[in-house]
């Protein structure tokens, strides 16, 4: 059967064997995680990784540009597929999309996306090695409200890569630029769907399947990619 592109959400649970919380090819329900980050009163740049399950406190943003390296803590920065898979991704664009909504307060918070994908065969992402040529960085998400969401959403061209019984993490981290009027200022992560403003997920160029027999199967297909390409777009404007 053809290659084809892998649509994969960002989902609940933490995965077994590690900290990442879950890369799936089944749409999640419309939900607020728990995890994300409160936001910082700063001036200029500053960034942190994703830490799974948690609001990462404001005071933890650092100046040192996120993700700066391999998963961290079991992965706890990632999410991940829940089993090995062995395939081949064609060269071609990848796209990533974190939606994100504040909770306590919102109002003036601005941010994006920065992220990398990883391929391990160990669960927990140690010894991983990196797909991406160096991190993919989002739009800017800017006034972040308690009502609507928004995405940061990034794409880039990858050369072609394997997976031979590994796992495939995908490694989140937020800038965060605000000017903030309270410390009380966050933005946590939103499941769902990938269109324009809500669900979090991952788009891998097209993907082969090998079964342990040696089958090409099916790679799964994926019905918003225009939506993806229509943010990014957008973005560029």
């Amino acid at each position: 059967m053809a290659a084809s592109v892998l649509t994969l959400f960002g989902a609940n649970p933490k995965q077994s064997g590690s900290s990442a919380l879950l890369l799936t090819l089944s749409t999640p329900a419309a939900s607020t995680s728990t995890t994300g980050w409160g936001v910082a009163d700063v001036n200029g740049a500053t960034y942190s990784r994703m830490t799974t399950t948690i609001e990462r406190p404001r005071l933890q943003f650092q100046t040192t540009a996120q993700p700066s390296g391999e998963p961290l803590n079991a992965a706890e920065d990632c999410f991940r597929l829940s089993a090995v898979t062995t395939g081949q991704f064609s060269a071609g664009t990848w796209y990533s999309s974190l939606s994100v909504i504040a909770v306590t307060s919102g109002g003036d918070q601005d941010g994006r996306l920065r992220c990398r994908v990883w391929r391990s065969v160990n669960a927990d992402g140690t010894s991983a090695t990196e797909l991406t040529a160096g991190t993919m960085v989002g739009s800017n998400t800017t006034d972040l409200s308690t009502t609507v969401a928004q995405s940061s959403s990034a794409s880039t061209q990858m050369a072609a890569s394997n997976l031979t019984d590994e796992y495939l993490f995908w490694q989140v981290a937020w800038e965060n630029n605000s000017l903030v009027g309270t410390n009380t200022r966050d933005c946590l992560i939103r499941f769902g769907s990938l269109l324009a403003t809500s669900g979090t997920g991952l788009v891998t160029s097209a993907f082969s399947a090998i079964t342990p027999g040696g089958v090409v199967t099916d790679g799964g297909y994926y019905q918003r990619r225009r939506s993806l390409d229509a943010i990014c777009s957008m973005d560029e404007v």
